[in-house]
C-alpha cells in the first residue's frame, strides 16, 4: 500500500485547481485539503483526475456559480453553494469534510460512494437532491439537520448499511424511491410537518419494524412500504386522506392495521401479499376499495366494510382463504371481477339489494361456501363468478337479474336445488356444468338462449321441462346429464346445438315441437334408453348421421304428425325407427302456450288461466307420486298449503292436448 501523501491547495480563482497539482501528484496524493474559492469543474478534477483521493477536508472553501459543459453531469447551470449533481458519485473516498456554508446537495453527489461510513450534513442545508446518497454502500448513519425541508428522489436509494435516520420537522416533503432497500433501516418516524409521502419511498426495507406516520401526512404513495416484510404493526392516522397502489404489499409480518377515519380511497393492491394480518376493519370514510387492495391476505378471518364504500375492485379480496364471514354494506353498487376468488373457508354471504353488477369470477372457488342470497338489484352474474363453489347446495337467483354469464356456477357439485328468477334471458355457456347434484331443474319463460355445455354432466338432473321462450339451445348444453328420463322442447326452440342432449342415456321420451328446423350432429348421441319420440314437423328435419348414434332405432317408436309417416319412412335417419302416426287430433304436450298456472313458485295454492273448458289436473312429484287428482276449468283455485317445499308436475289432459308444467313449493 502506498504511503499516504498530503497536500493543501488555495484556489484563488475558481475552476483552476487542476493547474495547482503536477501530472505526479494528481496519482499520489491521497490527502487533500482545498480552500479558497471552486466551482463544478474543480469538482470534476478531483472526482475524475486524482486517482488515490482517499481523505478531503472542503470545509472552508466558498463554492461558485459555473456554467457550461465542464461540470460534474450533463446539466450545464450550476449555483453557488451546492454540492454539484454526481460530485463524487462512485468515488474512492473515505473520508470527507463539506463547508458549512452550502445550501443544498446536488442529485447524486454522493451516490455510489461505497468507501465512505458518514458524512456530516451542515445546518445550512435545505434540500437533498434527487439519488443524492444513493447506494452509499458503507453509511451507517445519518443525521438530518432541521434546515432540510425536501428530501428528493432517490436520495438514499441502496443505502443497504443504513440502520438509523433521524428526520426532522421541517421536513414538508418525502420524494418518490428516497429510501428503497435501505434494508438495515429498523424504525422511522415521519415528522407531523411531512404531508407527502412519495411513491416507493420505503420499498424493500425489509429490515423496518416500526413505523410512525405523522398527522400531517395526507397521501401515502404507491408501493411506499412494499415488502417491509418485518413490519408488524401499522397506525395510519385521520389526516391521511389515501393510501397508494401496492403502499404496503407483501409486508407479511404485518398484524396490527388500523386505517384513519379519513381515508377516502384504498389504492390497488395496497395491503396485497399482507399473510398475517387477521383483521380489518374499513372505516365509513373510504369510498372505494383498489383492484388487489387485499388480495392474498391468507391470515385474514375478519373482515368489515365501511356503509360508503361504493366500489370493490377487481380481485380485491382474492385468495383470501382465513376468511369465513362478509358483509357486503347497502352502499356497495359494484363487485369488481375476482373480487373473492379463493375465499375457500367463506360459509354464507349476503349480497344486498344496492349491488347492480358482480363482476367475472367474483366468488370463483368459494368452495366452503353453502349459502348464498343475491340481492334484487344485480342485473347480471358474470362469467365463472361461483365457479367451483363446491359447498352451495341450494340457489335463487332473484328477478331482477338478466343474464347469467359463462360458467358462473360452474362445478357447484352439491347444488341441489335451483330457482331462476323470471326476468333472466340468457343462460351462458357452462353456467351450470358439472353441478352434479342438481336433481331438478325449471328454465322460465323468459330465458330465449341457453348456451354450450350450459348444464353439461349435470348427472343427477332427472326432469327438464324448456319453456315455450326458448329459441336455441346451444352445442353440448345437457351433454351427460345421465339422470334425465324425460325432456320436452317447448315450440319456440328452432335450434338444437351439436351434442345438446348427448349421453343423456337415462333419457326415453323425447318430444320435438315443428318449431325446431335444425338439430345439430350428435345432438342425442348416446341416448341408449330411448325408447319414444314425438316429433310434430309434418316435413322431416334433414339430420346427420350421427345424431341418434348409440339408440336403438328399431327398438324404439317415433310418433310423427298424421299422413306423414310415407315422408318419414323416406327420409335418411328417421326412417330407422318404428314409426307411428298420431291421431289428427293430438297435439303436442305443451303446445297449448295460453295456459298458464300462477303464481309460480306458491305458497298455499294456485290458479289456472287460460284454459279452454276443462281437463283433469294431476299433480305429482318427481319421482311420480300421485298426491292430487281433480277435475278443474279455467281460473279454477287449487290449494297445495298440505305438501312439503319442492319441485312438482302439473299435468292437464283435455279433450284435445296434454299440458304440463312445473311448480315450486315455496
Amino acid at each position: 500500500m502506498n504511503a499516504a501523501v498530503s497536500k493543501t491547495v488555495n484556489v484563488t480563482t475558481a475552476g483552476t485547481l487542476r493547474t495547482q497539482l503536477t501530472t505526479t501528484e494528481m496519482t499520489s496524493v491521497t490527502n487533500l485539503t482545498v480552500t479558497g474559492s471552486i466551482d463544478a469543474r474543480d469538482f470534476k478534477f478531483m472526482r475524475d483526475g486524482i486517482t488515490n483521493l482517499a481523505v478531503l477536508d472542503i470545509s472552508e472553501v466558498s463554492i461558485q456559480t459555473y456554467s457550461g459543459s465542464g461540470g460534474t453531469s450533463t446539466t450545464t447551470s450550476y449555483p453557488a453553494n451546492e454540492i454539484p449533481a454526481s460530485a463524487f458519485s462512485s468515488s474512492s473516498l473515505t473520508s470527507l469534510t463539506i463547508p458549512n456554508s452550502i445550501t443544498s446537495i446536488g442529485s447524486g453527489a454522493f451516490s455510489g460512494c461505497s468507501g465512505l461510513t458518514s458524512i456530516t450534513i451542515p445546518n445550512s442545508v435545505t434540500s437533498i437532491g434527487s439519488g443524492a446518497f444513493s447506494g452509499f454502500s458503507g453509511l451507517t448513519s445519518i443525521t438530518i439537520p432541521n434546515s432540510v425541508t425536501s428530501i428528493g428522489d432517490y436520495a438514499f436509494l441502496e443505502c443497504g448499511g443504513l440502520t438509523s435516520i433521524t428526520i426532522p420537522n421541517s421536513v414538508t416533503t418525502i420524494g418518490n424511491y428516497a429510501f428503497v432497500d435501505c434494508w438495515g433501516l429498523t424504525s422511522v418516524t415521519i415528522p407531523n410537518s411531512v404531508t407527502l409521502i412519495g411513491n416507493n419511498t420505503f420499498e424493500s426495507c425489509r429490515g423496518l419494524t416500526s413505523v410512525t406516520i405523522g398527522n400531517s401526512v395526507t397521501s401515502i404513495g404507491d408501493d411506499a412500504f412494499q415488502g417491509c416484510s418485518k413490519l408488524t404493526s401499522l397506525i395510519i392516522g385521520n389526516s391521511v386522506t389515501s393510501i397508494g397502489s401496492g403502499a404496503f404489499s407483501y409486508c407479511s409480518g404485518l398484524t396490527s392495521l388500523t386505517i384513519g377515519d379519513s381515508v377516502t380511497s384504498i389504492g390497488s393492491g395496497a395491503f396485497s401479499g399482507c399473510s398475517g394480518l387477521t383483521s380489518i376493519t374499513i372505516p365509513n370514510s373510504v369510498t372505494s376499495i383498489g383492484n388487489y387492495a387485499f388480495s392474498e391476505c391468507s391470515g385474514l378471518t375478519s373482515l368489515t366494510i365501511g356503509n360508503s364504500v361504493t366500489s370493490i375492485g377487481d380481485y380485491a379480496f382474492d385468495d383470501c382463504s382465513g376468511l369465513t364471514s362478509i358483509t357486503i354494506p347497502n352502499s356497495v353498487t359494484s363487485i369488481g371481477d375476482y373480487a373473492f376468488q379463493g375465499c375457500s373457508k367463506l360459509t354464507s354471504l349476503i349480497i344486498g339489494n344496492s349491488v347492480t353488477s358482480i363482476g367475472g369470477g367474483a366468488f370463483n372457488d368459494c368452495s366452503g361456501l353453502t349459502s348464498l342470497t343475491i340481492g334484487n338489484s344485480v342485473t347480471s352474474i358474470g362469467g365463472g363468478d361461483f365457479n367451483d363453489c363446491s359447498g352451495l347446495t341450494s340457489l335463487i337467483i332473484g328477478n331482477s337479474v338478466t343474464l347469467i354469464g359463462d360458467y358462473a356456477f360452474d362445478d357447484c357439485i352439491n347444488l341441489t336445488s335451483l330457482i331462476i328468477g323470471n326476468s333472466v334471458t340468457s343462460i351462458g355457456n357452462g353456467a351450470f356444468s358439472g353441478c352434479s347434484g342438481l336433481t331438478s331443474l325449471t328454465i322460465p319463460n323468459s330465458v330465449t338462449s341457453i348456451g354450450s355445455v350450459a348444464f353439461y354432466g349435470c348427472s343427477s338432473l332427472t326432469n327438464l321441462t324448456l319453456d315455450s321462450s326458448v329459441t336455441s339451445i346451444g352445442d353440448y348444453a345437457f351433454y351427460d346429464c345421465i339422470g334425465l328420463t324425460s325432456l320436452i322442447i317447448g315450440n319456440s326452440v328452432t335450434s338444437i346445438g351439436n351434442g345438446a342432449f348427448s349421453g343423456c342415456s337415462g333419457l326415453t321420451s323425447l318430444t320435438i315441437p315443428n318449431s325446431v328446423t335444425s338439430i345439430g350432429s350428435v345432438a342425442f348421441y348416446g341416448c341408449s334408453g330411448l325408447t319414444s319420440v314425438y316429433v310434430y314437423a309434418n316435413t322431416p328435419i334433414v339430420l346427420s348421421s350421427s345424431v341418434f348414434s348409440s339408440v336403438n332405432t328399431y327398438a324404439c317408436t317415433l310418433y310423427v304428425p298424421a299422413g306423414s309417416k310415407s315422408a318419414y319412412q323416406a327420409a335418411p335417419i328417421w326412417g330407422d325407427f318404428n314409426i307411428v302416426e298420431m291421431a289428427p287430433t293430438s297435439s303436442p304436450a305443451l303446445l297449448s302456450e295460453s295456459v298458464n298456472i300462477y303464481p309460480n313458485p306458491v305458497t298455499d295454492g294456485f290458479q289456472i288461466n287460460g284454459l279452454v273448458g276443462s281437463g283433469t289436473l294431476t299433480l305429482t312429484d318427481l319421482s311420480g307420486k300421485v298426491l292430487l287428482t281433480k277435475q278443474v276449468k279455467n281460473n279454477e283455485y287449487s290449494s297445495v298449503g298440505f305438501l312439503p317445499k319442492g319441485i312438482y308436475i302439473v299435468k292437464i289432459v283435455t279433450n284435445n292436448s296434454t299440458i304440463e308444467r312445473k311448480v315450486i313449493k315455496k
